[in-house]
């Protein structure tokens, strides 16, 4: 385990709305200029851990409380996906050999448990009466089923690009993104839903017949496509937009426009985000980092902003220029994020 300090940091920045960010921590590490030549990081966090993937090659975990490391993995691998956690074990990937593989930590040390058959996770896994279901960089992209006791795949479907969509889990039901908007049915056991249907799939993927064709769901269950989509996101848009859901509300950012549906597919608001603020000038990669009800918080060029759209008012906008972030996570009052300057992690207050 690399010693590593806890630093507090006596500068204080303001915004121009008059808020201000206290930095209370910052990482120890000191990237080589061929480790930033590829800027490649993630973070997660999960209850009193940060979990940072870094530029170095390695996983490093923090006590948010108090800043310190609580352990640290060499993986040889860097993503811009982050760790998932479950059940008190930490998924991640690993590469030796030219070969990369997913495995699993102990949380709360560290330690390696297992190297699993299957590459890296690329979305947040699911797990049901002992077996694992998430997609993964395995055969050129597949969801997979994983029997977490037998140690194997017991079933895996190749869904191509689509393996980078997060699958919708349901009771009796996987649907799977099998690239662009079009989505696969899939039973627990791995076997299509759906083989009859009258009009066959336009995919490259030839073991698919039948796939439903939409965009995304809405928190309340619908289906995002057609003109709706249109809409939103003009007649060319191919994949999924950033978005949150919250039991009320869909939120969807493309290209500058934030778009709020509420119930049955309705806009309830669509907001030109460049011009909440004087300062804020066109950007079309903004990341939603939060949302509730009422409020959205989102990344927006070195800018993080809070929106009420209850009001239709910016509440909050907060200046990051200082830290150039790149990966931003909100944690209750404090923002975690990792510096496209040097690479890293940092803790702020507001």
């Amino acid at each position: 385990m690399k010693k590593q300090h806890f630093t507090l940091a006596i500068l204080m920045l303001f915004t121009t709305a008059g808020y201000s960010q206290k930095e209370f921590f910052r990482s120890q590490q000191v990237f080589t200029k061929d480790q930033m030549s590829t800027f490649i990081s993630s973070i997660t966090i999960h209850e009193d851990l940060v979990i940072f993937n870094a530029n170095d090659y390695q996983l490093y975990a923090y006590n948010k409380k108090d800043g310190s490391l609580k352990w640290s993995f060499e993986t040889n691998y860097k993503s811009t996906t982050p760790v998932f956690v479950q059940d008190s074990i930490v998924y991640a990937a690993i590469s030796k050999n030219e070969i990369r593989n997913a495995i699993q930590l102990g949380l709360t040390n560290g330690n390696l448990i297992k190297t699993l058959p299957f590459g890296p996770l690329a979305t947040k896994p699911f797990i049901r009466k002992g077996i694992l279901y998430g997609t993964a960089i395995y055969d050129y992209g597949c969801i997979v089923a994983y029997d977490l006791a037998k140690d194997t795949v017991t079933w895996s479907r190749f869904v191509a690009h689509g393996y980078s969509q997060q699958p919708y889990y349901f009771e009796n039901k996987i649907m799977a993104n099998a690239e662009g908007s079009n989505w696969v049915l899939l039973g627990y056991d791995g076997v299509l839903i759906d083989t009859t249907c009258k009009v066959k799939a336009n995919l490259f993927v030839a073991d698919i017949p039948c796939a439903k064709n939409f965009t995304a769901l809405s928190h309340d269950g619908l289906e995002i496509k057609g003109k709706l989509a249109e809409d939103i996101l003009g007649d060319i848009f191919f994949g999924m937009p950033p978005m949150l859901t919250t039991e009320k509300f869909t939120y969807i950012f493309y290209e500058d426009k934030l778009t709020i549906l509420s119930g049955k597919l309705k806009i309830k608001q669509q907001v030109e985000v460049f011009s909440l603020a004087d300062s804020l000038v066109e950007n079309s990669n903004a990341k939603l980092l939060k949302a509730d009800n009422e409020n959205i918080w989102m990344l927006y060029g070195n800018y993080m902003l809070q929106y009420n759209h209850q009001t239709k008012k910016l509440v909050r906008l907060t200046d990051l220029s200082a830290w150039q972030p790149e990966k931003v996570l909100l944690d209750e009052e404090n923002i975690w994020l990792v510096s496209g300057k040097d690479g890293l992690l940092y803790g702020l207050s507001l």
